[in-house]
């Protein structure tokens, strides 16, 4: 066959691969390109893998919902930034008929004034909610998954309405057995390790130690504070994440500020900030050996 003819061929089944957006698969190991219609949402049948494009259908929670729905015994979850109240309602309607259910939240997150309404939810119907507390005093609960006794779902879709509309994200939802018990198996470790550091007292308790240089940030690890400096640059990685420096020399600067790529919309244009004086306000943390702050919110930098 000539080798233009077969180009083209191959040309031709990638670009009908690349256009479904949505798959499922089974036990076969085949993959076949399938829509999900918002009638159709139901959770996922036995045997079953399905991994999700969010703009696709844009009903990523609508998915998880009826994947709590379907819970018979327990759902464990975790999740870095929840602010959607229909997952939450569905999780209280859960626990509400006798289902087990404990989740695992991000302490920096859970704490915001978007977050907190969603925590007081789950909280105020006797569901356990518990933040991270690793031995550093730093890092954070960056993970996004949810394990019931029937399936698992998990990727990097955040519970808000910017990660269900507007974010390109991916939610792969499954009933592996293995797949199943190692996710859960890992949930519960953490609830286990984390138990009794309750995100309801840990968004009560914060208190900032006030304003300081970003010279001094270092020396605060741990603590709430706005950190104050004059931005020099504002950096973006090949991942989409944001670095806001305050030294001519990131490698020796001793503080910067971190911005996900999930959030960097949020803030628009930050190099109108170069060369001004601004404040980063938030948890200090430690990464290889430097001091950060994690934007989430814009109202966590002012000038």
């Amino acid at each position: 066959m000539h080798p233009k003819i077969i180009r083209a061929g191959v040309a031709l089944i990638l670009s009908l691969a690349a256009g479904a957006i949505g798959y499922t698969a089974g036990g076969s190991g085949t993959a076949a390109p399938v829509r999900i219609p918002t009638e159709t949402v139901s959770a996922p049948a036995a045997g079953t893998t399905r991994v999700l494009y969010s703009l696709d259908q844009k009903q990523n929670d609508k998915e998880i919902i009826a994947l709590i729905a379907a819970a018979k015994s327990h759902i464990y979850f975790a999740m870095y930034e929840f602010t959607l109240k229909d997952i939450a309602d569905a999780l209280v309607a859960a626990k509400e008929r006798g289902v087990e259910v404990r989740g695992l939240v991000d302490a920096g997150e859970s704490s915001n004034s978007y977050d907190r309404p969603i925590i007081k939810e789950l909280t105020d119907a006797g569901i356990s909610v518990v933040t991270e507390k690793h031995p550093t005093g730093t890092g954070i609960m960056h993970i996004k998954a949810i394990v019931t006794d029937q399936a698992y779902a998990l990727g990097s879709y955040n519970w808000t309405n910017s990660a269900t509309t507007v974010n390109d994200e991916l939610l792969e939802i499954g009933t592996d057995p293995t797949l199943r018990q190692t996710y859960e198996h890992i949930l519960l470790t953490l609830l286990h390790a984390y138990q009794g550091n309750t995100a309801a007292a840990h968004a009560a308790a914060p208190v900032s130690i006030g304003t300081i240089a970003y010279t001094d940030a270092p020396q605060h690890v741990g603590d709430l504070a706005s950190v104050r400096g004059t931005l020099q640059d504002s950096y973006t990685s090949k991942t989409g994440t944001v670095f806001l420096d305050f030294c001519q020399s990131y490698k020796t600067c001793p503080f910067s500020g971190v911005i996900f790529a999930d959030d960097v919309k949020k803030f628009g244009d930050l190099t109108r900030y170069t060369g001004q004086a601004i404040t980063l306000t938030g948890k200090i943390t430690s990464y290889q050996g430097k001091a950060e702050i994690i934007l989430s919110d814009p109202s966590q930098l002012t000038d």
